[in-house]
C-alpha cells in the first residue's frame, strides 16, 4: 500500500529538526509525538543498536504511550549470552536483519516477551532492522494495542519513514561511539576536549593541577617469573585500583605509561588545598587497595603489588604533542618531570607516597617531613613529605 502523504513530512523532520535535538530520548519522543499525531496508534516504540565499548554492548530507548517519555537503557556486555537475549524477538533482526512481525490477538507467540506484551493488552508487534553497523544490525520495534492490530497504512507509514530513521540512528550511534571510545583511551576529561575540537598540535593551554604519578614496583621482575595472563591481569587490576581511586575524588588520568600513570587533579580558580586533599586521598586509597589485595586470604594467593606515588601541584601546559599525523594530549613541564621524580625516590626512601614541599603547604593535614633530598635533574634538594601512617614498606627494584 502507497504511504500516507504525511510520512514524507515525518521523515523530513527526523532528516532535519530531529537530528538537530539534544539527545537521542528527546529524538525518539518527539517521533513517536509525531506518528501519533499522523494517527499510528503507538503503545510501544523502542530503538536497540550496538556499540564499541568494554562493558557496554548497545543502547536503548523505550517509549510508552502511557507516559509518553522516552528511557534510556544499556545493554551490558555478556547479555548477549542470557536466556533473555536468545528468545527475544529482537535477536533475528540484531544478528541477521531479519524482519518480524507478529499478531498477539490469536494463537500464542513462540517468544516470552510476547506473551508478557500480549497480557498487557499489545494486539500487533513489529522488529525492523535498520541499517547494518559492523556485525550487528540496530533494531527499531513498533507494538501497539488497538483491536485488529496496526492498519495497513500504519505499516505503510512506518516502512515509509524506515531509511531516514536508520540514517538518524546511524550517525547518533557513530558519534556516540566516537566520543565513548575517545573517553575510554584517552580519559573523559581529555576525550571531551578532543572531540570538541582541540586537535590542532602545538596548542596548549596553561592548567594548574595536583599532578600524580605512579610506578608499579618491581614489573620487570614479574614479568620475568609469571605468565603472561597472569602479569596482564595483575596489570588490569592494578590499573583499575589507580583509576577508581583517581577518578573518585575528581581526578582525571591522562595516560597508562608502561606499568605507570599519570594523573591530575585540577587546582583552577585557587582550588589548591581541595586538588592536594583530592590527591591525598587518592594515594591513600591506592596504597589501600593493593594492601588489602595481598591480605587476601582466598585460596590460591595473589601476586604482591606494590606502587610508588609522587605527588607535586604546579602549572603544566595542557594539550597536542607529536607528530602531524600522530598526536597526543597530555601534561608537560616541570612540575610533571617533578612528581616523576618524586615517585622514583620513593625507591630510595621505602615510602609508598611522597609529597613535595609545595603540596604539604597547602594540604591542610599534617604531613610526615623527610628533609631536603636530592633530586635527579634539579641543581637545589627538595624538602620532601610522606604520609604520617607510612613507615618504610617499598622493597627496592
Amino acid at each position: 500500500m502507497e504511504a500516507p502523504g504525511h510520512a514524507w513530512e515525518i521523515a523530513r523532520w527526523i532528516l532535519t529538526d530531529g537530528r538537530a535535538l539534544s539527545s537521542p530520548t528527546r529524538f525518539v519522543n518527539g517521533l513517536c509525538a509525531r506518528l501519533l499525531e499522523a494517527g499510528v496508534p503507538l503503545w510501544r516504540v523502542t530503538i536497540y543498536v550496538g556499540t564499541l565499548h568494554p562493558q557496554i554492548r548497545g543502547f536503548g530507548w523505550r517509549w510508552w504511550a502511557d507516559r509518553r517519555i522516552t528511557e534510556e537503557v544499556r545493554v551490558l556486555q555478556g547479555t548477549e549470552r542470557t536466556e533473555e537475549y536468545l528468545t527475544s524477538p529482537l535477536r533475528g533482526a540484531i544478528e541477521h536483519g531479519e524482519p518480524l512481525r507478529q499478531r498477539l490477538d490469536g494463537a500464542a507467540s513462540e517468544f516470552p516477551l510476547l506473551e508478557e506484551f500480549r497480557a498487557e493488552g499489545c494486539t500487533d508487534y513489529v522488529v525492523a532492522p535498520l541499517n547494518r553497523l559492523g556485525p550487528r544490525y540496530p533494531v527499531v520495534t513498533w507494538a501497539t494495542a488497538r483491536p485488529g492490530g496496526f492498519a495497513a497504512q500504519d505499516l505503510a507509514l512506518l516502512e515509509a519513514i524506515r531509511p531516514a530513521l536508520a540514517a538518524v540512528v546511524e550517525t547518533i550511534m557513530l558519534y556516540r561511539t566516537a566520543r565513548g571510545l575517545f573517553s575510554i583511551y584517552h580519559g573523559r576529561h581529555v576525550g571531551d576536549r578532543i572531540f570538541d575540537g582541540q586537535i590542532l598540535r602545538g596548542h596548549f593551554e596553561p592548567l594548574r593541577a595536583v599532578i600524580m604519578a605512579t610506578d608499579l614496583r618491581d614489573f620487570t621482575g614479574l614479568s620475568d617469573r609469571l605468565p603472561g595472563e597472569e602479569v596482564i591481569g595483575a596489570l588490569d587490576e592494578y590499573f583499575e585500583h589507580v583509576a577508581t581511586s583517581v577518578h573518585a575524588r575528581g581526578g582525571h588520568i591522562l595516560k597508562f605509561v608502561g606499568d605507570g600513570v599519570l594523573a591530575i587533579f585540577g587546582a583552577e580558580e585557587g582550588r589548591d588545598a581541595e586538588a592536594a586533599k583530592a590527591g591525598i586521598a587518592a594515594a591513600r586509597a591506592i596504597v589501600a587497595l593493593l594492601a588489602a589485595r595481598i591480605a587476601d586470604p582466598r585460596p590460591g594467593g595473589k601476586v604482591p603489588l606494590r606502587a610508588g606515588i609522587g605527588l607535586h601541584i604546579g602549572t603544566v601546559m595542557y594539550g597536542n604533542v607529536g607528530a602531524s599525523d600522530r598526536l597526543d594530549f597530555t601534561a608537560i613541564g616541570p612540575a610533571v618531570n617533578l612528581a616523576f621524580r618524586l615517585e622514583g625516590l620513593t625507591k630510595v626512601l621505602r615510602r609508598p607516597v611522597l609529597a613535595s614541599s609545595e603540596v604539604a603547604a597547602v594540604a591542610g593535614e599534617p604531613l610526615c617531613s623527610l628533609g631536603p633530598q636530592p633530586i635527579r635533574g634539579l641543581t637545589e634538594v627538595e624538602e620532601v613529605y610522606g604520609l604520617p601512617e607510612h613507615e618504610s614498606t617499598i622493597n627496592e627494584s
